[in-house]
């Protein structure tokens, strides 16, 4: 069985069926209609949810805390002859503040998301980490 299910509604609506929770997402193309999420949204999603669930997968296993953590993601249409992704702007945001061997840690953690590595050597990934009330962050 297929793990996802993407079905045509007509009038340009799609719908993503997950086929082990049943839950459903609706999915629109954002050119034309735009209410809806569209696959490009969808991938920055997933960029972010696989960062932030990595990072919480190592914070749970050393007793840290990034709850309220949340990751602005971007992505950037282009290429020639094709149009593909061809950049992805990650903000990670943590509201707690950790040590630097944490923080390091951390962000390491975030980065070895197994989705971000899932794009060709030319897709340019930029990554930014704020923690605590460091607003100005670093890479």
């Amino acid at each position: 069985m297929s793990q996802v299910v993407v079905s045509y509604e007509g009038h340009e609506r799609y719908t993503a069926l997950d086929t082990k929770t049943g839950h459903h997402v609706p999915v629109d193309c954002p050119m034309t209609r735009g209410q809806e999420f569209g696959p490009d949204g969808l991938l920055a999603a997933s960029v972010g949810a696989c960062m932030l669930i990595s990072m919480n997968a190592f914070a749970e296993r050393h007793d840290l805390d990034v709850s309220g953590a949340h990751a602005d993601v971007d992505v950037s249409l282009g290429g020639q002859p094709q149009l593909r992704i061809v950049a992805i702007d990650v903000t990670l945001r943590v509201p707690a503040r950790f040590e630097e061997a944490d923080r390091i840690a951390l962000e390491r953690a975030a980065d070895s998301c197994p989705i971000k590595h899932s794009f060709r050597s030319d897709t340019e990934i930029r990554t930014r980490f704020e923690f605590g009330d460091d607003p100005g962050g670093h890479a």
